[in-house]
């Protein structure tokens, strides 16, 4: 089986979602707003830390302005020497472990890259230690430090009558005040048993992934291993992004909110 951070995290947060979205392989067709602007930052950093110089070009959006902040704050005290680099680790049950890193710093640790929606505090930076993700990138590349990138979205309102270039560059000059608050070069460090428990905890999930997904394959066995999980229906204010079919799921049918296909299966991290 091959594992990811997001497969984990989807397995151990509701069983159901984790069939929706790794067994039958559905995505939404449209992402929410808040994870396009992710998605787009990073593509503009990975171009960034690519080429090493600056875009020649402008698009007067949100994701541009971040990355414009990035390389005013963050590009000249730090540089990634690889971008979007691919991870593979044999674990010991023979299952493997896959997940791609944003990049590899100068020095050879890691580099992540993360977006917020509010203020860079303590409480954020506590948060991090947490982050299963840089846990496993840790497994797989044996480093025990990650650089994270942090860089807090624009929370600034067009204006009446403003243009859009007019707000473009209003929304870089948000970043000049109180900038330790909304962008910064964060360094969090790991132990090598913190990391050897990860990898156990990891191998258990495993083992009780391919005893769920036999279950299902058992015909004899008359409840469903993929059961729901109502406490993460409403996770972080938000419906579930599976609640429109959560509940009467057929696999014969279309739906036109989802896209189906074996190219999703294994989705980055």
């Amino acid at each position: 089986m091959r594992l990811s951070v997001s497969r984990i995290k989807a397995f151990k947060s509701c069983r159901r979602l984790y069939e929706l979205k790794y067994i039958e392989n559905l995505q939404p067709a449209q992402k929410p707003e808040a994870l396009e602007v992710g998605s787009n930052y990073h593509k503009l950093l990975e171009e960034l830390n690519t080429t090493h110089h600056i875009w020649d070009y402008v698009e007067y959006s949100k994701e541009m302005a971040m990355a414009q902040a990035y390389y005013r704050y963050i590009y000249p005290k730090f540089h990634v020497s690889e971008a979007e680099k691919w991870l593979e680790y044999d674990l010991d049950n023979g299952d493997k472990l896959v997940g791609i890193v944003d990049g590899i710093a100068d020095d050879g640790h890691i580099v992540e890259h993360k977006t917020c929606g509010s203020d860079i505090t303590e409480q954020y930076e506590y948060n991090l230690l947490w982050d299963e993700q840089i846990l496993a990138y840790m497994l797989m590349t044996g480093k025990r430090k990650v650089w994270y990138t942090v860089c807090r979205k624009p929370t600034i309102r067009q204006k009446q009558n403003e243009s859009d270039e007019e707000f473009y560059h209003r929304m870089i000059e948000w970043y000049a005040e109180d900038t330790d608050s909304k962008i910064r070069l964060l360094e969090i460090e790991r132990t090598d048993e913190e990391v050897e428990e990860f990898k156990r905890n990891l191998e258990s999930i495993a083992l009780e992934m391919n005893i769920t997904k036999n279950q299902k394959a058992n015909s004899n066995v008359i409840t469903d291993p993929y059961y729901r999980n109502t406490c993460h229906c409403n996770m972080y204010g938000r419906r579930c992004e599976y609640s429109s079919i959560c509940m009467h799921y057929d696999p014969e049918q279309e739906y036109v909110e989802f896209v189906k296909g074996e190219e999703y299966e294994h989705n980055k991290d």
